[in-house]
């Protein structure tokens, strides 16, 4: 695998450890943007929108092998294809960091570490945190470009 997806990687995990720490050792609840954004430490045992609480070994398992699916997919892409684009370290390296970031979590603590919370009106979007956010937008960019690379070949 590329140094550099492993490398950001790295450094996607390690913001997202760095946070979760701050987290757990100093913050209790923080309003950032009044009735909108606010920052509280939540213990989370499942997956997205605590889903499967309490699952913790099926799922450490699952998120084994979702890491062992991207390096996979990453090696074929880059076997595949002489891409030297740093977009695409980068849109890996959040996944990567994501999952790592989350999986340290549920080792380490038997739980993740939540802190954001979105809210609007009565509605409050389920509490997430950074690893939330790279996994997402991570995922978001690889359809994208799996999409965009698809119609090229087309053609």
């Amino acid at each position: 695998m590329k140094k550099r997806i492993i490398l950001f990687g790295l450094l996607f995990f390690l913001i997202d450890q760095i946070s979760k720490f701050f987290v757990i050792k100093y913050l209790d609840f923080l309003t950032v943007i009044p009735n909108f954004l606010s920052l509280t430490f939540v213990k989370n045992t499942g997956v997205a929108f605590s889903m499967l609480s309490g699952n913790w070994l099926f799922i450490i398992l699952l998120s084994l092998v979702i890491i062992c699916f991207l390096i996979y997919f990453v090696k074929k892409e880059y076997l595949m294809s002489k891409k030297n684009n740093i977009f695409y370290d980068i849109v890996y390296a959040l996944v990567f960091g994501g999952v790592f970031g989350n999986l340290i979590d549920r080792i380490y603590r038997g739980f993740v570490v939540d802190f954001i919370s979105v809210h609007f009106l009565n509605y409050y979007f389920p509490v997430f945190n950074l690893a939330d956010i790279f996994i997402t937008f991570g995922t978001i960019f690889l359809i994208f470009i799996t999409f965009k690379e698809d119609k090229k070949q087309l053609k």
